[in-house]
């Protein structure tokens, strides 16, 4: 058995705190709001069908004779299919396998039964809130960077900095893994971004004024005109192209507004789009557990920039209650606390001409 606290770091010696409530979390960002970024459909299960209908083409041929004439359009049918992994996570702690100088429980226990079972207890409350911040980051993590055949960086490919950390990501492609393959295919169009390849992390982030506009620029004018033309189209930017867009509109002494999602994302908008810092998302994942390579000291691809809609950009599963529900229960016979949660979870690019990417 083992105690799901580590106090390790902890000296127990002196005065330590006693109250859970003052203790400082390792912040892990406001859950951003799912639905902003993404539509999201319910009671989605295994292998279900995406009909995707083509336009009819040309229609309309000359008429007027007594007979009635067909220009034979039809309208072509192809099909992708959801298919939702199941993610789950069971935490286990055992109070009994806790230091008993562990003041800020021991010091509050009024009976023997108490050195095991922390039900009801201010502990119990503190454990259930860190296992509840990390479901979010979960689906994220998923939906952008799952990949089922991600594997370790090696000394010229990018990829994972610890082979030990696939299982958190090879649960199915997500969009990333689905943009890149559009990318290779040729159905999905790409600008690059030459800084991205450098060796250093301070030689990738310097990018001149106004750099992330041109980019803007440049996806734009590859964007197919039915993208052009939604009016829920957005930007999702690293952060770094983010900062160099607002940087630029302040210096420039432009008016504009930054924007929050329910959650906090920070959005600013160019040329009538929403343009989402997707900071607590892609950043902070791509930064801490991947890397270009085993040889240089860089950043996995720290600007990006992807064009698209939330539409085309759905995630499914069974149920979306799945992804704020936690079971905890106290097992007498092995004295232990159990949390749990578990969903299904897939992610899509629908259309691939309704996506540019940068990177």
């Amino acid at each position: 058995m083992a105690s799901a606290i580590d106090i390790s770091g902890l000296t127990l010696n002196p005065k330590e705190s006693t109250e859970f409530q003052k203790f400082v979390i390792e912040k892990t960002f406001e859950r951003p709001e799912i639905k902003a970024l993404h539509v999201v459909y319910t009671g989605v299960k295994m292998k279900e069908q995406i009909v995707l209908a083509g336009q009819l083409g040309l229609s309309g041929v000359k008429g007027g004779a007594c007979t009635r004439v067909s220009s034979g359009a039809k309208s072509v049918l192809t099909q992708k299919y959801w298919e939702p992994a199941g993610i789950e996570d069971t935490f286990v702690h055992c109070q009994a396998d806790v230091n008993a100088l562990f003041k800020a429980y021991f010091d509050k226990i009024q009976s023997y039964k108490e050195k095991y079972e922390i039900t009801g207890s201010d502990e119990e409350v503190f454990l259930s809130l860190m296992f509840e911040n990390a479901i979010n980051p979960t689906i994220y993590r998923a939906a952008w960077f799952g990949d089922t055949s991600v594997a370790a960086a090696t000394a010229s490919v990018a990829g994972l900095k610890a082979a030990g950390n696939v299982k958190f990501f090879d649960y199915f492609d997500g969009i990333l893994a689905q943009i890149f393959a559009g990318v290779t295919s040729g159905t999905i169009k790409r600008v690059t971004i030459n800084e991205n390849s450098l060796t250093t992390v301070a030689a990738q982030l310097n990018l001149s004024s106004g750099y992330a506009v041109q980019i803007f620029e440049e996806m734009w004018a590859k964007a197919d005109a039915r993208l052009k033309a939604d009016p829920d189209a957005i930007f999702y930017t690293s952060n770094s192209m983010w900062e160099n867009y607002r940087q630029y509109l302040q210096s420039k002494g432009e008016n504009f507004t930054i924007e929050y999602t329910q959650d906090g994302l920070s959005q600013i908008r160019w040329n009538g789009k929403k343009v989402v810092n997707m900071n607590t998302i892609i950043d902070i994942t791509s930064q801490a557990y991947f890397v270009n390579n085993t040889t240089d000291n860089a950043y996995w691809l720290p600007n990006l920039v992807v064009l698209s809609t939330p539409m085309n950009l759905p995630i499914a599963t069974m149920n979306e209650s799945d992804f704020n529900e936690m079971e905890v229960w106290y097992e007498k016979k092995e004295r232990a606390t159990y949390m749990a949660y578990g969903f299904s979870l897939d992610a899509k690019v629908v259309e691939d001409y309704m996506v540019v990417a940068a990177y």
